[in-house]
């Protein structure tokens, strides 16, 4: 019977020792997903492939400038005998932006951008509160 008990006490401290290297392995994996979700890591590890990154992506964005073919005189009138030149009478006018689409442009950017300023911070408080919360113990567990 001793050895009974002696066996139980033991599993229950095996069980108890096993419940806190679960919570410090479940606080390391958390911490290691904050930082691996943590844009600004990345770039003080690797800034120059930051640097490269932010280029390429601004390159790929910004559009090219429209190529504007200029023909002369005689190829439009060699154009127009051979029936391939074709001149739209009406052609549609650009709208320009005033000043109030300006400025509602950038009032909306900022919006915007603080509204992203306080998600991230609300996603970041409630991680926060995730990682430091004790997990709660099943049913039939001891506390």
């Amino acid at each position: 019977m001793a050895t009974t008990a002696t066996t139980s006490d033991q599993i229950q401290a095996e069980m108890r020792q096993v419940r806190t290297e679960l919570r410090a392995d479940v606080r390391e994996i958390v911490a290691g997903a904050r930082v691996m979700t943590d844009w600004r890591h990345y770039v003080r590890q690797y800034p120059w492939l930051a640097i490269g990154a932010s280029a390429a992506l601004g390159y790929f964005l910004v559009p090219t400038k429209p190529v504007v073919i200029k023909p002369s005189s005689h190829d439009l009138i060699e154009l127009a005998k051979a029936h391939k030149l074709f001149v739209d009478p009406s052609p549609k006018p650009q709208q320009q932006q005033g000043l109030m689409g300006s400025l509602t442009g950038m009032v909306m950017g900022a919006v915007l951008q603080t509204a992203m300023a306080v998600a991230s911070h609300q996603l970041d408080q409630f991680l926060k509160g995730l990682a430091e919360r004790p997990p709660r113990p099943r049913p039939g567990e001891s506390p």
